[in-house]
């Protein structure tokens, strides 16, 4: 495999590994006031209404944009408990209360400081194949002082020998390449594909300790958090799960959590599950509390118009214009239109 294409491989996956602002957790309950539904919606006009001003259809949409939120609101006060993830953060809402706890711990925060140092490293020289310039030296020397200074750090961390080692190789073999770029003012690209290959193996042992210690931490606040919740509510809770776009499928927390509801999974390649009973939503770049559980109360309301309008449950998982669209774009393109009609889950390469 070329060597090039294989790092921007393992920088995908190192990718995951980065962080999202973190929080200081807290344990100790919130009380969160109900969201009031008792103010009838107010035919208000649409401030972002594309229609010309007056237009009466512009506060009629209006209307039925606070129905819709108000109805959300209130779905989501009677429904059951729900635990979202996001980042370092793991928050439980039940009863109008809100416990916050940690879904990392600082060893998976030192492993993947570590994992992301050769991840900077060829980021930063990647394109360079000859002299380097006089914008990309003070950058090289203010890195290589961050390297070197973990480095001197090292020793204080990480309990098992075996890990500690590899920590110091990883940020040793950094500091080799820095210092002799920074000497020389030039690098090769063969030299960053050597210190590449040289990284791999213990990047992934990195990443490997990383999950396990992430999923011990997860496994250990949601048992203790599960232990406060009645049969029912166990059986009506619903999880939300922040994910970035880049690290959605086979999401950590998404495997973690369809594992422990028993949902079906597919390992590393998980997505969410599309389907009425399935009890976990996941949220691409929402990564907070409020709109995370909002996003449960979207589902709620467009389960329950899907089936009064469609007699179908799922039907507004879907882009409600999705059908509609199909039949448009192929009247458009005719036969030039790649669209092939199928259920959802098919295989696409079978079709």
């Amino acid at each position: 495999m070329n060597t090039r294409y294989a790092a921007w491989r393992l920088l995908a996956a190192l990718s995951l590994l980065i962080p999202l602002p973190a929080c200081q957790a807290s344990t100790a309950p919130t009380v969160r006031s109900p969201s009031s539904t008792a103010t009838p919606p107010k035919a208000s006009a649409d401030a972002s209404c594309p229609l010309p001003s007056g237009d009466p259809l512009c506060p009629l949409n209006g209307f039925f944009r606070e129905t819709y939120a108000q109805r959300r609101a209130a779905m989501l006060a009677a429904s059951g408990p729900i635990l979202v993830q996001y980042g370092d953060k793991l928050v439980l809402l039940r009863n109008g209360q809100r416990l916050e706890g940690r879904a990392t711990n600082e060893r998976y925060h030192e492993l993947k400081s570590v994992a992301h140092v050769p991840f900077a490293a060829y980021l930063l020289l990647a394109e360079t194949n000859g002299p380097i310039d006089d914008a990309l030296l003070p950058k090289l020397i203010s890195f290589e002082t961050l390297v070197s200074q973990a480095l001197s750090s090292i020793n204080t961390r990480f309990p098992d020998d075996s890990q500690r080692e590899r920590q110091r190789q990883i940020l040793s073999r950094s500091l080799l390449l820095l210092r002799r770029v920074i000497q020389e003012k030039q690098v090769r690209s063969s030299d960053i594909d050597e210190y590449v290959r040289a990284q791999r193996d213990d990047i992934a042992e990195n990443v490997k300790d990383a999950a396990r210690e992430n999923i011990m931490t997860l496994h250990a606040q949601v048992t203790a958090w599960a232990a406060l919740l009645t049969p029912e509510e166990r059986n009506r809770l619903r999880v939300v799960v922040g994910a970035s776009h880049m690290a959605r499928p086979g999401n950590l927390a998404l495997q973690y959590f369809a594992a422990w509801l028993g949902e079906p999974s597919t390992g590393r390649t998980t997505d969410e599950r599309i389907a009425e009973n399935a009890r976990i939503i996941v949220a691409e770049n929402i990564f907070d509390t409020d709109h995370s559980a909002t996003l449960v109360g979207t589902h709620l309301v467009s389960r329950a118009t899907s089936i009064a309008f469609f007699n179908d449950p799922l039907r507004l998982d879907r882009d409600l214009l999705a059908d509609a669209a199909e039949e448009a774009i192929r009247a458009l393109f005719g036969q030039s239109a790649n669209v092939h009609a199928s259920a959802p889950g098919d295989d696409a390469e079978k079709r």
